[in-house]
């Protein structure tokens, strides 16, 4: 059982929300998964690439975000 953790960072005094570092960290790992997949070959197998590595980003970000904050339920 994971137990919720606050939804802000601070850094350099400020404070900052952590969707901010989660979306960060998406795009991250959707450029990550767009070398692999350029280095591989299997870009040019891609139908639709502007929707894709979107839907990647989202998708981690959205992971991300839920493995800093937690389960409040």
């Amino acid at each position: 059982q994971m137990t919720p953790r606050a939804t802000i960072i601070g850094l350099f005094g400020s404070s900052f929300p952590v969707w901010i570092f989660a979306a960060l960290a998406g795009v991250g790992v959707a450029l990550i998964l767009r070398e692999i997949l350029v280095l591989t070959g299997l870009s040019r197998h891609l139908p639709a690439a502007a929707v894709f590595y979107p839907a990647v980003a989202l998708l981690a970000g959205i992971g991300m975000n839920y493995l800093w904050i937690g389960s409040y339920g």
